[in-house]
C-alpha cells in the first residue's frame, strides 16, 4: 500500500487537519476577550452569521433586511468568507468583515446583538452585556443536532447559557431548542425569518426566478435536495436515484413536460445527476422555492418549508438504517403523515399516482404545530432594536 493511500485509508490526515484550525483558536478568544476590555459593546451595532460565514443569506439575511427598514441608524456587519465578500447583492447597508480578521473578530467581540444560524465557533465568546439571537437553519426536520446529538460537548452547554433569544417555527422546532441547546429562555415561535417570503410570495416572484433560471413556459419543476452526509463533505454528492426516471415517471403521470433541479446542502459542493440541473450556488432558497412545483428531499428540513406553499413534498429515503446511524431521528417518520419512499420502486410507484399536496402540506404542518405567521423577520428586528434602545 502507497503512502497516499494509506493516509486516505486512516484518520491521519483528518486529525492533522483538525489540528491546523483549533491552532489559532486561543489567539481568536484572547483577541475577542483584549478588544471587549478595551471598547465594550458598541450600542447600536448589531453582528450577523449564516453558517459560520459562508455567504451573505438564510435567516440572519432576513433579519437584517427587516432590521434595516425599522431602524436604518442600526450598524449592521455581516461575518463573510472571501466567496461571500465577493456577493453582488449584499446591501451598501452591510457592512462586510471577513471571517478570520482580526477586524472581524473584534466586530463579534464589540457588536450589542449577535445574530447567527449555527452554532457559536469553538472560540467565541458572548460577554454578559451582549444579547445572542438563535435562529438555526431547520425548523421541520429528522436530524438530532445539538446536545441531542453530541451531549457530552462542553462548548454546546456553554453556548445555551449565552442564549437571550431563540426563533422558532413551530412546536416541534421549539422542543428542539430545549433539548439541544439546554434552552429555558424566550423563544419566539412566530416563523422562519426566510420563510415570510413562502407565506406570503410576492407576486411576480416565482416567474422572475423562472425567467433567471432559463425555464420555458409550460415546464414544471422538480428539485431533487439531499441533505449533508459526513462522507461527501467538501465535495459533490451523487444522487441517490435516476432524475431522468423521475422525470419521466412525473410526465407519464401528469400528462406535462418536467425539468429536474438539483441542490445540495451548504457543506457540499452541489449534486452529480443524470438528469438535471444544479442550483446549488442558488443562494436564496425561499425565492428558488416558489418556482418549483414539487420537491424530493431526503432527511432536509427544506421540504418542511417547501409545505407552505401546499404543494408535493416526497422523501425518498433508500439508506435510513445508515444515515440514522451517522444522525439520530427526532421521531419515527412512519408514524407521520409525511410521503415517504425507500426504494426507487416505492417512489415510482408514489409518483405514478396524483398528489394532492395541499391536503398532504396542511397535515404535516400540523403534526409539526407549524406558526409561521409571514412576518417572523419584522417581529425579530423589532426585539433587537429594543434591545439597542437599553
Amino acid at each position: 500500500m502507497t503512502l497516499k493511500a494509506l493516509l486516505k485509508k486512516t484518520r491521519f490526515t483528518y486529525v492533522i487537519a483538525s489540528a491546523l484550525r483549533a491552532a489559532p483558536y486561543p489567539i481568536y478568544a484572547g483577541w475577542m476577550r483584549l478588544c471587549h476590555a478595551i471598547r465594550g459593546v458598541e450600542r447600536d451595532t448589531v453582528y450577523f452569521s449564516s453558517f459560520n460565514g459562508a455567504l451573505y443569506d438564510d435567516n440572519p439575511r432576513a433579519v437584517a433586511e427587516a432590521l434595516h427598514e425599522i431602524r436604518p441608524s442600526a450598524k449592521l456587519v455581516f461575518r463573510l468568507n472571501r466567496k461571500g465578500m465577493a456577493q453582488a447583492d449584499v446591501p451598501d447597508y452591510i457592512t462586510r468583515v471577513y471571517a478570520f480578521s482580526p477586524k472581524g473578530v473584534a466586530a463579534m467581540a464589540t457588536a450589542k446583538v449577535i445574530v447567527k444560524n449555527a452554532n457559536a465557533l469553538p472560540w467565541m465568546r458572548v460577554f454578559p452585556d451582549q444579547k445572542y439571537v438563535q435562529t438555526w437553519h431547520g425548523d421541520r426536520g429528522f436530524k438530532c443536532i445539538g446536545l441531542d446529538l453530541w451531549p457530552d460537548r462542553r462548548d454546546l452547554r456553554r453556548e445555551s447559557g449565552w442564549l437571550s433569544l431563540c426563533v422558532s417555527g413551530s412546536d416541534f422546532g421549539s422542543r428542539v431548542y430545549r433539548s439541544a441547546f439546554n434552552y429555558k429562555g424566550e423563544i419566539m415561535q412566530r416563523g422562519y425569518p426566510r420563510n415570510d417570503l413562502l407565506v406570503n410570495p410576492p407576486a411576480g416572484l416565482a416567474e422572475s426566478v423562472r425567467r433567471r433560471l432559463d425555464i420555458p413556459d409550460g415546464v414544471k419543476v422538480l428539485l431533487y435536495a439531499p441533505t449533508f452526509r459526513a462522507a461527501s463533505s467538501g465535495a459533490k454528492l451523487s444522487a441517490a436515484l435516476s432524475l431522468e426516471r423521475v422525470r419521466a415517471a412525473l410526465e407519464a403521470a401528469t400528462g406535462e413536460r418536467w425539468l429536474c433541479l438539483t441542490r445540495s446542502h451548504e457543506l457540499n459542493l452541489g449534486v452529480k445527476s443524470d438528469a438535471a440541473r444544479d442550483v446549488t450556488d442558488w443562494r436564496d432558497v425561499s425565492a428558488l422555492l416558489t418556482a418549483c412545483d414539487m420537491v424530493i428531499t431526503d432527511y432536509s428540513s427544506i421540504g418542511g418549508d417547501f409545505m407552505l406553499l401546499g404543494r408535493p413534498v416526497v422523501y425518498y429515503q433508500p439508506d435510513a438504517g445508515d444515515y440514522h446511524r451517522e444522525r439520530d431521528f427526532y421521531f419515527d417518520v412512519e408514524k407521520s403523515p409525511l410521503i415517504v419512499a425507500h426504494d426507487e420502486a416505492e417512489l415510482m410507484d408514489i409518483l405514478a399516482r396524483p398528489i394532492d399536496g395541499a391536503a398532504n402540506s396542511r397535515a404535516c404542518l400540523e403534526f409539526f404545530g407549524a406558526s409561521e405567521t409571514g412576518h417572523a423577520a419584522r417581529d425579530v428586528a423589532k426585539w433587537i432594536a429594543k434591545q439597542l434602545e437599553e
